[in-house]
């Protein structure tokens, strides 16, 4: 365990690195191998930012509701096992779901928590009525989602269900016997890996394992499917009687997809090995690198990081609305708007709001993320609209 490292940000932000997780997942690996800058900022802790772990992250519509709509399939598994409903065609099954008040009702249940536990995140609080409206309006996508992906589960025998845990206490882990298992941990402890299966169907002679996936196939689904089966059979606390994997399947709402194992589980388990190695020598070194690209435009936590606004990216795709800018506060233009500089290219810019900003002081540097470019015929030059999907950080510290 190494000791706790102090930082400091352009923006004026202090953070704490924390190093290596104890135990490391397939996004944590996925997120290190995309850019370990990244990873490091967005779990360091910022104590004088608010008391959870990690930066407030910036939840996107799509993210939420991906959310809900898994969350809304473990709910309905859950009640379905809890009645003793061995698939979602038992004729028990109606009455169960009826008693939730029905798919849109679950829906909107799940999303309801979301954006209370939001509530504390301060750079989400002041945008939840907005998200909330939004989606509202998407209730229906929800409600076939949720309906699609439950319709995927394999009939079995209901054994265990267990209760999802926001409180954040430990839930005991045992042998897992014959029936469905929701939400199942698995840990390797050999190698500090750790894993949460949304389905494990455990037979007399096997064990079947199925990811619901709300986005569009891709590679990644498949990799971690087979890391998954991986830890079924190195968890030998869960996997008490040593059962070998049987099938392997991505549920997503538009069907199933069968997913061949891998044909070496040893050559797996190597791998897998070393890239928690390597990723545990990237997140602790003195400044886990930076690794700018077109994906830093979806990074959560590009406000904190030099790398990206010193490099060509901060300049998106010419069809986006939106951009990004490192803008030197020249003077205020009325009561909601204000001339800056670009300090990229030098060019001058209008910056124009709906309200006031304390930030945009006169003399200072700030970076501003999201903002709407338009072209001022009138003004020669650039305007930079700030929405209340707009950021501004700083004053930078040369």
């Amino acid at each position: 365990m190494t000791a706790p490292r102090a930082f400091e940000t352009a923006v004026g932000i202090s953070g704490i690195w924390l190093g290596a997780p104890a135990r490391w997942s397939f996004s944590s690996l996925a997120e290190v191998g995309a850019c370990p800058r990244r990873y490091a900022l967005r779990r360091a802790s910022y104590p004088d930012v608010w008391d959870r772990p990690g930066f407030p992250d910036r939840v996107t519509d799509a993210a939420l509701l991906g959310t809900a709509v898994h969350e809304g399939v473990e709910l309905v598994l859950k009640e379905l096992s809890k009645a003793g409903c061995m698939s979602p065609a038992d004729e028990r099954a109606v009455a169960v779901i009826r008693g939730l008040g029905g798919y849109s009702k679950i829906a909107a249940r799940c999303v309801d928590e979301h954006i209370q536990r939001l509530s504390s995140n301060p750079r989400m609080a002041p945008r939840l009525g907005g998200l909330r409206a939004r989606l509202e309006g998407r209730a229906a996508e929800m409600r076939r989602g949720i309906q699609a992906l439950v319709s995927r589960s394999p009939a079995a025998p209901c054994e265990s269900v267990r209760d999802r845990h926001h409180s954040g206490n430990p839930v005991k882990r045992g042998s897992l016997g014959e029936g469905r298992h929701l939400e199942a941990t698995l840990v390797a402890e050999d190698i500090h890996f750790a894993g949460r299966i949304d389905l494990l169907v455990v037979h007399s002679d096997r064990a079947d394992i199925i990811d619901f996936k709300t986005g569009q196939p891709s590679e990644s689904h498949k990799l971690q499917l087979h890391l998954y089966g991986l830890l079924w059979q190195l968890d030998e606390t869960a996997n008490a009687r040593r059962l070998p994997v049987g099938s392997l399947a991505l549920g997503y709402v538009d069907g199933i997809q069968e997913v061949e194992p891998p044909s070496d589980w040893g050559e797996l388990h190597d791998w897998l090995r070393d890239e928690i190695a390597k990723a545990e020598s990237l997140v602790l070194a003195p400044l886990p690198v930076a690794t700018p690209s077109v994906e830093c435009w979806h990074c959560p936590v590009r406000q904190l990081c030099d790398e990206y606004w010193d490099s060509s990216f901060t300049s998106r795709d010419p069809e986006s609305n939106f951009v990004d800018g490192e803008v030197s506060i020249l003077s205020r233009n009325g009561p909601t708007s204000w001339l800056g500089r670009l300090t990229s290219d030098g060019s001058e810019v209008l910056l124009r709001a709906s309200r006031d900003y304390e930030t945009l002081a006169p003399g200072s540097d700030v970076r501003i993320l999201n903002a709407v470019v338009g072209k001022g015929e009138d003004l020669g030059g650039l305007i930079l609209t700030l929405t209340p999907s707009s950021e501004v950080f700083g004053p930078i510290k040369r």
